[in-house]
């Protein structure tokens, strides 16, 4: 049985939007300003644009290679089962790291408006609730899924527009100069801003179950990143002119929204933040789901994770191995570590298929026929892309890359286990 084909231009386009805009936006305002003062809503413009390059990388590949998977698609395509499973294993584990890390962040933002969820027994009973309600969406099918995620998308974005129309509305005649920073500050906060657009390739992992995803998918992925990172901007720019530098806040956007329209203010400023991680919830685990299933149908993980529901046509079996995953990091603590690796993984997946989309090209004469321009931009894009990437990448410390090795390690192993499992290797993908 197959998945079905039920997100459009708008599911896709809120995937990308809430794989981008969880609980960083809340907290990046107040470190952007102080690192670097008036220049900050700039420099969300300028590497935003660096990282338009990777995600148009993606786009490229999304518009040849359709199935479910994304990233292990695109490795397994360009070089292999073993590339695609250790991209699978760590994208999954950067992925279920990032859940379990937020259900701690959208409990902390609901501990201000509920205190009941401060102890121990509050917490943990909390996050049972939400894994079991992250997983009962998902098998319940696709397009469940995407309606609540159109919900919780409204709830997230309106409060939005209400503070930065009334931010505007409140600018000081008089704007500061923008004098451009030290060359080690631009570096410190661009790092910051790239961080700020990790989680783009949320909508590629569901490409079998998105409607002409090679039409659909390249026109979410680039239009909405370019909405998000001019969001970005007015909102820097808004904190900026109002708040400026100061002693950074845990949550400045609600220290803006006191400011703006006091402690109601506050209050739903603190509810936006609980829908927009709830958002980054449900959309990560949409798409996270989607990796172990599609990983059986390469047959590079047992053909179980592989099951369709009869009646939802969901992912059963890899939505409730997720949730329970998940919910087990986030109840013992387990993601900390984990995390220091994440997202050097994420940009190192990057990096990956940036190469893949490059070989296939040649490989598969994907230009063929093309004009110089489109010659020249499908070989100069990417190469701006990698660039972007190992700058990035580079930025990390030891901790991460040895936390980084040791989960290769640990993956090889599990791919020599696997390959020698019997039930492995007869397993077919599909259920």
């Amino acid at each position: 049985m197959e998945l079905k084909r039920n997100i459009g231009f708008w599911g896709a386009s809120f995937l990308v939007l809430n794989g981008l805009i969880g609980a960083g936006i809340f907290a990046l305002p107040a470190k952007m300003a102080n690192t670097l003062g008036a220049a900050s809503p700039w420099i969300f413009l300028l590497f935003g644009a660096l990282m338009l390059s990777i995600v148009w990388c993606f786009g490229q590949l999304a518009l040849k290679l359709q199935d479910t998977g994304g990233p292990t698609v695109y490795s397994e395509a360009a070089f292999g089962r073993f590339a695609s499973f250790q991209t699978g294993w760590l994208y999954y584990l950067a992925r279920a790291t990032a859940i379990a890390a937020n259900m701690h962040v959208l409990l902390l933002y609901a501990s201000y408006l509920w205190p009941e969820l401060q102890s121990a027994t509050g917490q943990s009973l909390a996050i049972l609730v939400i894994s079991a309600l992250l997983v009962w969406v998902n098998i319940t099918g696709v397009k469940t899924a995407i309606r609540a995620l159109d919900g919780i998308t409204l709830l997230k974005l309106l409060p939005f527009v209400v503070l930065l129309s009334v931010g505007i509305v409140n600018l000081p005649d008089t704007a500061d100069a923008v004098t451009l920073p030290a060359l080690d500050t631009i570096g410190a906060g661009a790092l910051l801003t790239l961080y700020a657009f990790i989680g783009f390739e949320t909508v590629v992992v569901t490409s079998g179950e998105t409607r002409k995803p090679g039409k659909t998918i390249p026109r979410a992925l680039i239009l909405t990143v370019i909405a998000i990172a001019l969001f970005y901007f007015v909102v820097q720019y808004v904190y900026w002119h109002t708040i400026g530098a100061g002693e950074s806040d845990s949550a400045p956007l609600i220290v803006l929204a006191d400011v703006l329209f006091g402690q109601t203010g506050a209050i739903v400023m603190t509810l936006t933040a609980v829908f927009s991680v709830a958002g980054n919830l449900l959309a990560n685990s949409i798409s996270t789901s989607r990796l172990t299933f599609a990983m059986a149908k390469e047959k590079t993980l047992p053909h179980i994770f592989g099951h369709v529901h009869p009646r939802y046509a969901t992912p059963d079996i890899s939505i409730i191995v997720l949730g329970v995953f998940a919910a087990i990091m986030a109840l013992s603590g387990g993601f900390v570590w984990l995390a220091i690796a994440s997202v050097l993984a994420r940009l190192l997946v990057y990096a990956l298929c940036i190469v893949a989309l490059m070989k296939l090209q040649r490989q598969h004469q994907w230009l063929h026929n093309k004009g110089r321009f489109k010659k020249a931009m499908a070989w100069g894009v990417p190469v701006l892309a990698i660039a972007t990437c190992i700058w990035s990448v580079a930025q990390s410390d030891a901790s991460a890359w040895w936390f980084l090795v040791g989960e290769c390690a640990v993956g090889g192993l599990l791919y020599l286990a696997l390959r020698k499992s019997s039930h492995f290797q007869s397993g077919n993908g599909n259920a």
